[in-house]
């Protein structure tokens, strides 16, 4: 049976397929609102609003209609489509670890608090579109404040990871002694050859 670290390339692509069924769903659902118009013959036509609607005051702009009854299901679908994206991304950020079980755990708890933050995000902004003013953090909306206050700043908890630990879970004192040993064959190599 092969080990985590052999299984995580199928993983991935198990991700990837995930997210393009998420993608290929987003054109198959209904768009909200909607109108159902009755035609002069009896019929009835189905005009969609979601992308706006003439402005009463100025005709050649549109608005749109009701934030919540415009994203209804598109919602869920980019809330998944955002998360199937952070764990493709920490799944390929493993793939180069040597030592995955030094690195596992941090790297899974980074993952975890970014997607944490993605979830706060994704919430206030469905929240977001409502009447009246929108609350502010240090004078920007809620969902742009969890962006660039919280999400942003967390992914140098990534970085620090990497930093601190390359040495030991990425490029070992072996591999480098190992490299500089190819290297210099290589160079007595070319210097016989000339």
């Amino acid at each position: 049976m092969p080990d985590r670290q052999e299984r995580l390339p199928l993983v991935l692509f198990g991700l990837f397929l995930a997210l393009c069924v998420t993608f290929a769903l987003t054109f198959v659902i209904e768009e909200v609102p909607f109108e159902d118009i009755p035609l002069p013959s009896g019929g009835v036509e189905r005009v969609t609003t979601g992308h706006g609607t003439t402005h009463d005051q100025f005709p050649s702009m549109d608005h749109a209609g009701p934030g919540g009854e415009r994203r209804g299901a598109v919602w869920w679908l980019g809330l998944s489509f955002g998360l199937l994206q952070l764990a493709i991304i920490f799944g390929c950020l493993a793939l180069p670890v040597k030592r995955l079980a030094l690195i596992r755990t941090p790297l899974a708890l980074c993952g975890l608090v970014l997607a944490a933050i993605f979830v706060a995000m994704a919430v206030s902004y469905r929240g977001y579109a409502g009447d009246g003013m929108p609350a502010l953090i240090f004078s920007l909306p809620i969902p742009t404040a969890w962006f660039l206050y919280a999400f942003w700043p967390a992914q140098f908890f990534v970085v620090a990871l990497y930093v601190l630990l390359f040495s030991r879970a990425f490029v070992t004192p072996v591999d480098i002694a190992r490299f500089r040993e190819i290297l210099a064959k290589r160079r007595l190599e070319e210097t016989t050859k000339t």
